[in-house]
């Protein structure tokens, strides 16, 4: 959702049931970490709140952040509902 500020503003929930506390933080960690390296991909001002559904891995941390940029790029390039 785009926002007023000067600045984008992020959040990340992790349902308990994904794991233990050790196994959250470190998706919490690593999304949010994906982000500040990669927020320069969007231009405008978001609100932006990720939602992890599955838990991951180190193993699959490469996966996800393929993801994730895929994310990036699609909202820089979002221009609104359309109506058809």
């Amino acid at each position: 959702m785009k926002n007023n500020y000067e600045f984008h503003r992020f959040a990340v929930s992790v349902n308990r049931k994904i794991g233990n506390a050790v196994q959250r933080n470190f998706i919490k960690r690593k999304m949010r970490e994906l982000f500040r390296l990669n927020q320069d991909l969007i231009t405008k001002k978001y609100d932006l709140w990720i939602v992890a559904k599955r838990r991951f891995n180190r193993k699959e941390t490469k996966e996800v952040e393929r993801l994730f940029l895929h994310s990036l790029k699609k909202i820089n390039n979002f221009n609104g509902f359309k109506n058809k």
